[in-house]
């Protein structure tokens, strides 16, 4: 079983994984690998993103849910509650940094009023960096209507901004009472306690009846911690945060821009065992 994280580690441009890296995962299915992707996006997102036969399994939210590629689900932990949404949502207003959720199949994006001329600004000039380097535009107009959130179903609840606005942010959470986690410096995502991409891992290990020494996991973000220790072999990508490279068994040769992942696999498992 290989376990692979998405943005940042499977996905090589433009958020979407490349033609060789497909071919890899069809290689590893056709061998009786596992594949699974272990990743904070939602359900609906892997699932209309990952063409049909890619992968076994998804690992979603950051362990949130865990199902089968058709969708069935075999795990799901709760949703934040409405008083932690109030809560974190708070937060907008001592913080200038843009919030986004998922709910209703779609991603949103919020910041409070008086920070709104700062966030969507910071934002429109980040657009005019995505659309030169050809990848997807995030929305720079944001709602600052964020209390209406306690009303939805919400698994989490991201921030983005400057890296040292958000350890600041992260350090005014309850660790005891939140998973507190970075996909990236400039990205942080708060979800109830105890959910984690690692805990994701080791039910579909139990599921699969495999052991940790044949299972790998690869990833880039502090998110992806949890996983790269529950696995036998963690392997952190060329471009991953520094706290993970600190406790990978691995570090790939090449970045995410360069297939890394799926050439580590190549290299280290298809054709070692061909």
């Amino acid at each position: 079983m290989v376990a692979f994280d998405c943005d940042g580690t499977l996905f090589s441009k433009h958020g979407c994984i490349s033609e060789y890296g497909l071919e890899i995962l069809h290689e590893m299915r056709n061998r009786n690998i596992r594949v699974v992707i272990c990743t904070g996006r939602p359900l609906y997102s892997i699932r209309n993103t990952m063409p049909e036969g890619s992968y076994d399994y998804a690992v979603c939210e950051n362990g949130q849910t865990v199902a089968k590629a058709d969708g069935t689900i075999i795990d799901r932990k709760r949703n934040l509650n409405p008083e932690e949404i109030r809560e974190i949502t708070s937060k907008c207003e001592k913080y200038r940094v843009m919030m986004s959720c998922a709910y209703d199949d779609e991603f949103h994006h919020f910041t409070s009023r008086r920070h709104h001329l700062y966030v969507s600004s910071i934002q429109h000039l980040k657009n005019i960096a995505r659309r030169m380097l050809g990848r997807r535009l995030w929305s720079d107009d944001m709602d600052s209507d964020y209390a209406r959130l306690a009303h939805y179903d919400i698994s989490k609840i991201c921030f983005t901004g400057i890296p040292s606005v958000l350890r600041k942010l992260a350090a005014s959470f309850d660790s005891e009472k939140y998973s507190i986690l970075f996909t990236s410096p400039g990205w942080l995502e708060i979800q109830p306690y105890g959910i984690s991409k690692g805990a994701g891992l080791r039910k579909l290990m139990e599921t699969e009846q495999i052991e940790r020494d044949q299972c790998a996991a690869v990833g880039d973000g502090e998110n992806d911690l949890s996983m790269i220790i529950e696995a036998g072999t963690g392997v952190a990508m060329k471009n991953a945060m520094s706290t993970v490279k600190d406790a990978a068994d691995m570090i790939t040769e090449y970045s995410c821009t360069e297939d890394g992942a799926v050439r580590w696999v190549n290299d280290h498992i298809l054709q070692k065992h061909s």
